[in-house]
């Protein structure tokens, strides 16, 4: 990110509906979602909403929003144009979709060295739609065998490329968005009062994300917004993590060094969504993201 300055947070309106316009199911996904079993708290969307505007101003040097959708849609771009070679994906697309995804990055030079052929069969096997995607993942993860922090990444790697191939088709089903095996995530921060739940019954599958997102889709339409839901659903899950990360760092006095510093409220988000540069300034559609 740029160092901070006086900045005028702009939002633009190509992503605020029409009167009377409304998310249908067409608009969300193909994806079939499992019921919603918990209550998400639209006063804590809107705050979040706001500390995502805030964080904005904040960092200054972006314009608004807009340069974090277009961003996202930049990495859409690559992901989409790669998985589309199916059978022909080879090991320097499998670098490169690495690259942009923050939990794998900086695994991947020694995963490459030591498992390069299983890897690059595992991601032609993920995108094929010939079994389902629950089934896919878990394979694809399984290529960490007994490593359960690798198995967390190849999660994270495999949940990323399917959603930012077809992000209407498919939800950002990564672990910090949710992890049933530790009851922790992005959704987790959207329930009120959840530190006082010792279980919450999200389910682990793809379709049970995919039910939560359109409670977003929902919720993001009665703010105003009607286009780029995919992504402006990651931007607001990415804000909620953040806030919970930075919340946990600093209860314990410190702050993650592999998160960044205190110094850039917006460092997190990006790497996370793996839109961030060696650099540290945000990607957008310049050539450092292709």
């Amino acid at each position: 990110m740029p160092p901070r300055v006086a900045a005028r947070l702009r939002i633009c309106m190509r992503w605020f509906r029409k009167p009377a316009e409304v998310v249908s199911d067409d608009a969300a996904s193909g994806l079939v979602p499992e019921p919603l079993e918990v209550t998400f708290d639209k006063e804590i969307l809107a705050s979040k909403l706001s500390a995502l505007k805030g964080a904005i101003a904040e960092a200054g040097g972006v314009e608004g929003l807009e340069t974090f959708i277009e961003a996202l849609r930049s990495k859409h771009e690559v992901f989409a144009a790669i998985v589309a070679k199916g059978d022909e994906i080879d090991a320097e697309d499998v670098r490169a979709l690495g690259g942009l995804v923050f939990s794998v990055r900086r695994k991947l030079v020694s995963l490459m060295a030591e498992r390069q052929g299983a890897l690059v069969d595992g991601v032609r096997a993920l995108i094929r739609p010939d079994v389902g995607v629950d089934s896919r993942l878990a394979a694809f993860a399984d290529l960490a065998a007994d490593d359960k922090k690798l198995r967390r990444a190849i999660w994270d790697f495999g949940a990323e490329i399917l959603h930012f191939a077809d992000p209407d088709a498919m939800p950002l089903a990564c672990r910090w968005v949710w992890d049933t095996s530790t009851t922790t995530g992005a959704l987790r921060e959207f329930i009120r009062a959840n530190d006082t739940l010792r279980s919450i019954p999200i389910g682990e599958s793809v379709g049970a994300i995919e039910g939560a997102r359109r409670w977003f889709y929902e919720a993001l339409s009665e703010e105003g917004f009607y286009r780029d839901l995919p992504f402006v659903t990651d931007l607001v899950w990415v804000q909620a993590y953040s806030d919970y990360a930075r919340a946990l760092s600093m209860s314990f006095g410190m702050i993650d060094n592999q998160f960044g510093g205190k110094q850039d409220p917006l460092e997190l988000a990006v790497k996370l969504l793996g839109i961030d540069s060696p650099e540290g300034r945000l990607k957008g559609t310049d050539a450092s993201l292709h």
